[in-house]
């Protein structure tokens, strides 16, 4: 079982990040999920602009939280 089960992840200060990741997802999610795209071309491209819509700061934040939630939980 996930140490993690339980834990509820508030996105309200990542927002902004969270949608302009979610616009970049629905660039490529068709092509790559149905072989459209050549992943070796495109993952690469598709990170890429994924750390420049913030990425990382979500990541961040939500083991922020969960660091925060853990003793508790």
């Amino acid at each position: 079982m996930s140490k993690s089960l339980g834990f509820t992840f508030d996105p309200t200060s990542v927002q902004n990040e969270i949608a302009a990741c979610n616009t970049v997802l629905t660039q490529y999610a068709i092509g790559l999920n149905s072989g459209g795209l050549d992943p070796d071309k495109y993952v690469p491209e598709l990170n890429k602009k994924l750390k420049a819509a913030g990425i990382d700061t979500i990541i961040a934040e939500k083991q922020r939280q969960v660091d925060a939630w853990a003793p508790a939980g």
